[in-house]
């Protein structure tokens, strides 16, 4: 569900130049489909910890799951039944939706972490997870480029596909149309089977709970959020976690429209953004198992691990801006790294959350750290916003 969830968020970004150059969509458009899915986040994840205190995790993941094939029908209707001249009406109530979904797959990790596996390999746990995120969130990069080529990439491969099209604008947008179809499809489909793989199976709670204190009684809500004000502790790991994965999620819903005004095309973006999150899968598991066994280097290991990401992403962004010589075999270095780096840590600083926060409940305690991620990304993508217009604005001037 996590996977398809991240598959389906990062739909639109990684394919920017091609669906302004063909539907006419500007940076704006692509920023403000992230920026409602960011936004439409904070919701879900502030009913979350209500509904769980009242009912279970099957519930909760059957509801989310439904949400999401509604969504996935809205897609394929929206390009076989409904004129694609209403796509950017059907692009925004998908978004809506699957940023009101986004919570349970973050939220919901330390939950079944928790109640589910040992202490030793918790933090493997929600590294799996959190690997499982990243790589839905990658494949966008890799597929959207493919089936929606940028329009100096579309005449070569559509002479190779089709040898008798000649290169005219009714053939273009036919060929645009049919892949845009697929595309969709394939996200519609995908987000209709995690319903039925979570109807056929997914248990309520386990069969034994693997350590005493998952059976534990929990503090309700409102005395969980008392205690968690006066937690000086969890406040500095929640605020670690949302400035560098927060910028980091924004930047990412946004990266082919960033780097388009870096001269690095859409194809390169994609194939950039792709190799990072591929790169951060085994990280995540790698850093979570360190960390079962170093369990007193945990700080340390957060400080190190954030301190390379954001050197990293500094030398990246001194690269693109051409502040210093630009050569992209740094360029890629840097940028792999850092996504390694940041991603890698997130176990880590959840895992740690939890602990400062016991006897309060998971699902409260994650749901605070993923709000402060989605506020980070939001405000990302409002400066984006803002920067896009001035930009603009001053062309036209």
């Amino acid at each position: 569900m996590g996977m398809v969830q991240g598959f389906v968020g990062n739909a639109w970004g990684p394919i920017a130049s091609a669906m302004k150059s063909q539907y006419g969509w500007s940076d704006q458009t692509t920023s403000l489909l992230a920026m409602w899915m960011s936004a439409m986040f904070i919701p879900g994840a502030l009913l979350f910890p209500w509904i769980m205190s009242w009912t279970n995790m099957r519930f909760v993941i059957l509801a989310n799951t439904a949400l999401m094939a509604l969504a996935g029908v809205i897609k394929i209707l929206s390009v076989t039944v409904i004129s694609l001249d209403y796509l950017l009406y059907s692009a925004t109530i998908t978004q809506i939706i699957n940023g009101f979904c986004g919570a349970v797959p973050f939220s919901g990790v330390m939950y079944v972490t928790v109640n589910w596996f040992p202490t030793r390999e918790r933090i493997v746990a929600t590294g799996v997870v959190m690997a499982t995120l990243n790589s839905g969130i990658a494949i966008p990069f890799l597929l959207g480029p493919v089936l929606i080529p940028e329009p100096s990439e579309n005449s070569t491969l559509q002479t190779h596909l089709h040898p008798f099209i000649t290169d005219d604008k009714d053939h273009d947008r036919h060929f645009y149309d049919q892949r845009l179809l697929w595309y969709l499809v394939i996200q519609g489909v995908s987000m209709i089977l995690s319903l039925v793989f979570v109807a056929i199976y997914f248990p309520s709670r386990p069969q034994f709970a693997p350590t005493a204190s998952a059976v534990t009684a929990r503090l309700s809500i409102t005395e969980g959020l008392c205690v968690l004000l006066r937690r000086g502790n969890f406040w500095l790991i929640a605020f670690a976690y949302a400035l560098t994965s927060g910028t980091f999620n924004g930047y990412g819903l946004t990266f082919d429209v960033i780097m388009e005004r870096s001269n690095i095309t859409q194809k390169q973006a994609g194939l950039l953004g792709f190799v990072g999150l591929l790169a951060s899968v085994p990280t995540n598991i790698l850093i979570g198992s360190m960390a079962a066994f170093f369990s007193r280097w945990q700080k340390f290991l957060n400080v190190a691990i954030l301190t390379v990401g954001t050197l990293s992403f500094l030398g990246f962004v001194a690269e693109i801006e051409n502040w210093i010589p630009r050569d992209m075999a740094v360029v890629w270095v840097l940028y792999v790294f850092g996504t390694m780096c940041i991603t890698g840590v997130v176990p880590l600083l959840f895992d740690m959350s939890t602990e400062s926060s016991h006897p309060v409940s998971e699902e409260l305690s994650s749901t605070i750290m993923v709000l402060g991620n989605q506020m980070m990304c939001n405000v990302f993508t409002v400066i984006l916003q803002i920067l896009i217009l001035l930009v603009t604005k001053t062309k036209t001037d």
